[in-house]
């Protein structure tokens, strides 16, 4: 591949809300595994999460319980997360845009999705081969809106921030990439 002054090295992805829409897919996954520990969770509560790993958020909305409890519902969700795929949507744009630059440039995908549901994901849809480096939340110490993940991923890609491009939909993840020296490209809801 020939390089130019100017021109993108690579281009980082979000997965859940930029790639695929999985808010209902991950909502009801999350409302039952609350239930199944006895919790109720909301769609308007849950809509606050958006972009945030249960690792931060789960304590938040229950600050009463252990990290045992914490555990108990992240690993219910994993469970029944399998359930809900059949309730994800992809964005055909953006993907279409995906499969015509990867074969020219570095891609990595930056997800806080933990690895088993986040690879599920990308085999329902077909992702998988699309990347050269991905990076899940239980990858990194410390999720987005910090920018350990992107650092990461710059690094194994041997990309400098300034000359590649990040795709995200949450706030959150526009700060991570954003700290991580990248441009963002905001994704909307599609």
């Amino acid at each position: 591949m020939v390089r130019t002054a100017g021109a993108v090295q690579a281009l980082l992805f979000d997965l859940d809300g930029t790639l695929v829409d999985t808010r209902e897919a991950n909502y009801l996954a999350y409302r039952d595994a609350f239930a199944e520990s006895g919790h109720e969770l909301t769609q308007a509560t849950f809509a606050t999460t958006w972009g945030r790993d249960s690792r931060d958020f789960i304590p938040d909305l229950l600050p009463d319980i252990g990290q045992r409890s914490v555990d108990t519902i992240r690993e219910a969700k994993s469970r029944l997360y399998a359930q809900q795929l059949h309730r994800t949507t992809a964005n055909d744009a953006l993907i279409a845009f995906l499969r015509l630059m990867a074969p020219h440039h570095r891609t990595a995908l930056v997800s806080t999705a933990k690895s088993g549901n986040g690879r599920q994901i990308l085999d329902v849809h077909g992702l998988t081969p699309l990347f050269d480096v991905v990076i899940w939340g239980d990858d990194v110490g410390r999720s987005k809106p910090d920018p350990e993940g992107y650092l990461r991923a710059l690094e194994m890609l041997g990309a400098d921030p300034a000359s590649s491009l990040a795709f995200e939909d949450s706030e959150t993840g526009r700060q991570a990439a954003l700290a991580a020296g990248l441009p963002v490209l905001q994704v909307p809801h599609f």
